[in-house]
């Protein structure tokens, strides 16, 4: 009797033991599936546009893959062609136009080298939407160099940005008074110069199923649904523990027939690191755009995207989410 009583619990352990060998197996074999491609990142050409732009004037400096806003728009008289080191100033002032998508920037950073001779230009006078901003104190050779703005001298829209040389009239060189590799504008009042090093704002790696996100701004990647597209799925995480971004999904601009609507997630750092998004979208079709602003708060932070696929109706890798709400 007491041999039975003792042997009564065994046959329950024995299927809780096996229950627990199986759960062990499903979730190393999951573990073993690979991501899936970054499918829409390959399909159209993503664009950047950075919060506070670092503008490389060097040729061949653009991110492969991926259009970098904003685009300065130079005065064709007043500068050289792109080249290797930068482009030259080539008279006694040097105007470009930025188109940003915010404000309110306080510290412009300024990458350049004057030419050489026996009368170089000694100094660049700052003006921004016809506000002087200072004047910087040239050193020979290279130089990194900081001007604090006046508030809300940088606007949203069109900023008019001329650099004026007071001494040009004295340089040995004509055509050539001042080399600039990089321009950057800044909200903090703070900023080193240490800044226009940082490294460059978005990297898409396709190999690596992977898009690194480092400078606070906005990513766009066009798409092109159709009935049988079910949702988008894809990974983000926050290596520094710091940061927020929102997911958009909406109709594109130059479409002008279909459903009209606007799908969000939120994501914060603050409090989830790294996870995953899903944004249903059965029913929607025609042009769309994906949106992804970021907002880092500093500049050693960074985003990781990966697995950024649109998942179809039937798919096998789909994952057992929620049911899709249907658009109105």
């Amino acid at each position: 009797m007491e041999y039975r009583r003792l042997l009564r619990p065994l046959p329950l352990f024995l299927i809780f033991l096996f229950v627990a060998v199986a759960v062990v197996d499903l979730v190393q074999e999951l573990r073993q599936v690979p991501e899936p491609p970054l499918e829409i990142v390959g399909s159209a050409t993503p664009r950047f546009e950075a919060l506070e732009p670092v503008i490389d004037f060097r040729l061949n400096r653009t991110d492969t893959g991926v259009r970098i806003l904003p685009i300065p728009e130079l005065a064709p008289d007043q500068w050289s062609l792109p080249e290797r080191r930068g482009v030259w100033a080539r008279s006694a002032v040097g105007e470009l136009r930025l188109e940003l998508a915010v404000g309110g920037h306080r510290t412009l950073l300024l990458e350049c080298l004057p030419a050489s001779g026996k009368r170089p230009v000694r100094a660049v006078r700052l003006t921004i939407n016809g506000i002087g901003c200072g004047e910087v104190a040239l050193v020979p050779g290279w130089g990194k160099y900081r001007v604090s703005l006046p508030e809300g001298v940088v606007r949203l829209g069109s900023n008019r940005i001329v650099l004026g040389f007071p001494d040009r009239d004295k340089a040995a060189k004509p055509g050539r008074a001042l080399l600039i590799r990089r321009l950057g504008l800044f909200r903090d009042k703070e900023t080193d110069v240490s800044a226009l090093e940082a490294a460059r704002a978005v990297l898409l790696d396709v190999d690596a199923e992977k898009v690194t996100v480092r400078r606070s701004g906005t990513l766009e990647i066009p798409l092109v649904l159709d009935d049988r597209t079910d949702a988008l799925q894809m990974r983000y995480r926050f290596p520094s523990g710091a940061g927020r971004a929102e997911v958009i999904v909406e109709q594109s601009a130059e479409e002008d027939a279909g459903i009209h609507d606007a799908l969000r997630k939120s994501v914060n750092a603050a409090q989830k690191a790294s996870g995953r998004i899903r944004i249903p979208l059965h029913g929607r079709r025609g042009r769309f755009v994906l949106r992804i602003q970021v907002d880092l708060g500093k500049l050693d932070s960074r985003l990781l995207l990966s697995s950024l696929r649109l998942v179809e109706e039937g798919d096998p890798t789909r994952r057992p989410w929620a049911a899709n709400p249907r658009p109105n």
